[in-house]
């Protein structure tokens, strides 16, 4: 599927002018209300003029205002379809279900975070993000309550490839590593909310210390996003509580991703790396089998 307009926006967001960048700011924060405005409208909200608009559309590689509205129309179209369907498909428990139905519901759900996960993960920010990891120092992992699973282990995959990767589930020290990255480095901010104030807080801090930082978020206008310079998008919903319970279906998928692309970077190396650590694990649950430990 194409890449939704709104990531395209973020990831030429740095290329724009400033006053560019007041229509794009507009765009990420709007709903999809914005497609039914008028160009006047539109730089009215902004706060710029009218040619500003048209130099923001031409920028983005549009012909137009009117060919981006008719890019924000067909999104927003797209957008109330899957929330129509959201609506009918996600997970709910009720009183009156029965026992030997909840396999059934539960699977239904995992399905369908992994086939939103495929729909709304753009490709190029998945290559940008292992090549990222792969020319690393340091990798830094940072998330909270049930995230801290899916960090675990990413980071227990990346150091099996001989990567430098490290998580703390303890806040403060997360922030204090994050202190430390240089531009060297790499912070990963796993957030299903986007909104986990002690991960929104790390990445800001890794990103101001010049590391390149990456989110894996369920949604392309998370607060988290505007401190990334990756995004790892799962989904394209707001947060809802019972969605919860399977974030962790979609960021695992994205750890293994990831754990695969890395592979194919640099397959001969990643993979010796991983037969000497499978030996080492091996030797060692032997000898502790064995009393020598």
């Amino acid at each position: 599927m194409d890449t939704p307009f709104i990531l395209n926006v973020r990831k030429e967001y740095k290329a724009l002018r400033p006053s560019e960048q007041k229509v794009a700011d507009c765009l990420i924060r709007s709903d999809f209300e914005l497609a039914e405005l008028t160009i006047d409208e539109l730089a009215e909200r902004a706060e710029v003029s009218q040619p500003t608009v048209i130099r923001f559309t031409r920028a983005m590689g549009l012909s137009g205002f009117r060919e981006l509205k008719t890019i924000l129309l067909k999104e927003s179209a797209e957008h109330r379809k899957e929330r129509d369907m959201g609506e009918i498909l996600t997970f709910d428990v009720n009183p009156s279900d029965k026992l030997v139905d909840i396999p059934l519901k539960v699977t239904r759900a995992n399905i369908q975070q992994l086939e939103n996960t495929l729909k709304n993960l753009s490709a190029l920010e998945l290559i940008r993000a292992v090549e990222a990891i792969a020319k690393g120092r340091r990798i830094l992992l940072s998330a909270a309550e049930n995230s801290c699973t899916v960090a675990e282990d990413l980071a227990t995959k990346l150091i099996y490839l001989g990567i430098d990767a490290v998580f703390y589930q303890d806040v403060y020290r997360q922030n204090l590593c994050a202190c430390s990255l240089s531009p060297e480095d790499s912070a990963i901010g796993i957030s299903y909310t986007g909104a986990s104030e002690s991960t929104v807080d790390t990445l800001r801090i890794a990103k101001e210390a010049g590391a390149v930082t990456i989110a894996v978020t369920n949604h392309e206008k998370a607060y988290i996003n505007r401190y990334a310079d990756i995004i790892l998008c799962s989904g394209n919903e707001q947060y809802f509580y019972r969605n919860a319970l399977f974030s962790r279906c979609a960021q695992l998928a994205i750890v293994d991703m990831l754990y695969s692309g890395l592979l194919i970077t640099d397959f001969e190396r990643f993979t010796e790396n991983l037969d000497q650590r499978s030996f080492v694990s091996e030797k060692f649950s032997l000898e502790k089998k064995e009393g020598k430990l």
